[in-house]
């Protein structure tokens, strides 16, 4: 049942806890340096933003919506978060937009072929986003906590996830069969260059024994109660390492590193998703159906005619729809609809249409 899986809220909410817990253990080191602690509410702010403008079917939709509008200014979740904001009539400051931003790339307008997303910002917002460039010449640390907590809670909601899928008999034997040193020492060696191949070849074993007999130990024998529940323990062994270098001149270009035991942890927790689901058949399935749905439901909601729709959508905001005659506007518009759609809403919308066209 999908309601026993994590989602984009449950999601938001974890990392909400946990950039909170990495701002506690911060402001420690900032008061002891007489510096002004940060601002808590700030933090909060991106951790609720900070997935905002991600479409249904989170990565999948998203690289959907982007090959169709690759000749219309692309589209990329990260940069739809900050549009929405922007966009928002609520004053939101450079620093909130600004630590939200996680890259620093334009999305090109056109692209005659399409060779995968483009991580970046919307080209036709350079203008809004310049003055925020010139102010802010690095990443701020906000950014870094909330990264840090995304990537913490998506590491270990994945894995309780996937034991929900498979099931805890066949999440064994695939873990057995992918998450092998060898499969890990490769992959590690490609995103680690600068860390030796001996290092690793010491580190890695270490690691997956205690991923193996802890991490995963804890999570198969609670994974029921553990739903809706962080893995405190598991957090704060990450958060107590926390390595903090602080720029005392200008203190929001303080940065924040894990020691090299707990970074490699991180990443090889993130390569049991990788390994035993995403790079598997039934992920090439799922994917599948996802584009063609966002495709059906992008398509239907481009051609609408009529003030009458199969997806319950606000009247004012069907007759704007209806009313855009520019057809990259009309793509956009469509685009942003589609991220105030829910998974469901959109399975249910393309199952209804389905037996429409049958019964015709």
């Amino acid at each position: 049942n999908s309601e026993h899986y994590h989602n984009r809220l449950s999601h938001t909410i974890d990392v909400c806890h946990v950039s909170g817990l990495i701002v506690e253990r911060l402001n420690n080191y900032f008061r002891e340096s007489n510096i002004t602690p940060i601002n808590k509410d700030l933090v909060k702010a991106i951790s609720l933003a900070h997935d905002i403008g991600h479409p249904p079917f989170g990565h999948t939709g998203e690289r959907a919506l982007d090959e169709m509008m690759k000749k219309m200014g692309g589209f990329e979740s990260n940069a739809q978060s900050v549009k929405i904001l922007v966009n928002s009539t609520d004053d939101f400051k450079y620093r909130t937009i600004t630590a939200l931003m996680k890259y620093k790339t334009k999305i090109p307008l056109i692209r005659e072929e399409y060779n995968g997303l483009i991580k970046g910002y919307y080209g036709y917002m350079a203008d809004y986003l310049e003055p925020l460039f010139l102010t802010y010449h690095e990443n701020v640390i906000e950014q870094s906590i909330v990264d840090l907590a995304d990537t913490l809670s998506y590491a270990l909601s994945d894995l309780k996830d996937l034991i929900l899928f498979y099931g805890e008999n066949r999440f064994a034997q695939l873990l057995n069969r992918y998450f092998t040193e060898g499969a890990m020492l490769e992959e590690t060696m490609l995103f680690f260059p600068e860390i030796s191949r001996s290092e690793l070849l010491y580190f890695i074993p270490k690691i997956m024994e205690d991923i193996k007999n802890n991490i995963l130990g804890e999570i198969l024998q609670n994974y029921r109660k553990l739903i809706s529940e962080p893995l405190q323990s598991m957090i704060h062994d990450f958060i107590d390492t926390l390595v903090i270098k602080i720029n005392y001149a200008q203190p929001m270009y303080s940065k924040l590193n894990l020691p090299i035991e707990n970074k490699l942890k991180l990443f090889l927790l993130n390569q049991i998703t990788k390994k035993c689901f995403l790079e598997r058949k039934v992920n090439r399935e799922i994917d599948k159906k996802i584009t063609h749905n966002i495709q059906f439901t992008y398509d239907y909601l481009f051609n609408l005619k009529g003030a009458d729709s199969l997806l319950k959508l606000d009247k004012e905001i069907l007759q704007k729809l209806i009313n855009i005659s520019s057809h990259t506007e009309r793509s956009r518009f469509v685009c942003d609809l589609m991220c105030q759609l829910s998974d469901m809403e959109i399975v249910d919308f393309v199952s209804k249409s389905n037996k429409k066209i049958i019964v015709v």
